[in-house]
């Protein structure tokens, strides 16, 4: 069972819980979520960041004395404390925007990212190396709160639309509120190439650790 940590704080269960749902449902992988406290528009900045570190450490220390968890997973492109959450338990750390890099790496060699913030997420980016292509974002859509308004689900799919006509062969998701509001599913409609999405790509991650402890028996 992997334990989620959400940067995004909400006493909404629904929105909580959307990313072990959607791992269960297309990856039948089990899951626990928690979220961060007092970060109602998540991690959108340098700032917003730094604050939420020493929250995702301490909420990892407390997943890891879950009976069953045997992976955690940072549920956000950024991939904020994961250098210092792994130095601190003994179970596999994930990080979304990593988990991303690898599955579009494999997807194609033209990576167009998407994202809110205004530069792509440092270990995202890296990870990519060579196969990135682009980066875009709306300046109208900065929070994860703000994928929500009306009219953001259009603005995305001409952010995703211009990484296309500009070359790209995959489209990479650089936040896991797009998970939340369905957007892979609403561009798969409309755009022909791969899409990343974040949450599916931790699930895989996940599946891939369980797989090789199952190999070492």
């Amino acid at each position: 069972m992997i334990g989620i940590i959400r940067v995004l704080t909400t006493a909404n269960e629904e929105v909580l819980g959307e990313h072990g749902k959607k791992m269960k449902s297309y990856y039948h992988v089990d899951s626990i979520t928690r979220c961060i406290p007092s970060q109602p528009n998540g991690i959108y900045d340098a700032a917003s960041e730094a604050l939420a570190v020493p929250k995702i450490v301490s909420l990892a220390q407390e997943l890891e004395k879950e009976e069953f968890i045997d992976a955690i997973s940072i549920s956000c492109a950024a991939d904020p404390a994961l250098i210092e959450t792994r130095s601190v338990v003994k179970v596999p750390v994930l990080g979304a925007g990593v988990s991303g890099a690898h599955a579009a790496s494999m997807a194609g060699n033209n990576v167009g990212v998407i994202g809110i913030t205004e530069q792509p997420p440092i270990r995202l980016r890296n990870e990519l190396g060579k196969r990135f292509h682009s980066y875009t974002f709306s300046p109208n859509l900065r929070k994860t709160t703000d994928l929500f308004s009306k009219g953001a689900m259009e603005e995305l799919l001409q952010l995703a639309q211009h990484a296309i006509q500009s070359g790209s062969d995959v489209i990479l998701f650089a936040c896991t509120g797009f998970s939340t509001i369905g957007l892979k599913n609403y561009l798969i409609e409309k755009i022909n190439i791969p899409i990343i999405d974040l949450v599916e790509a931790q699930a895989i991650a996940y599946q891939l650790i369980e797989r090789r402890k199952k190999d070492a028996k």
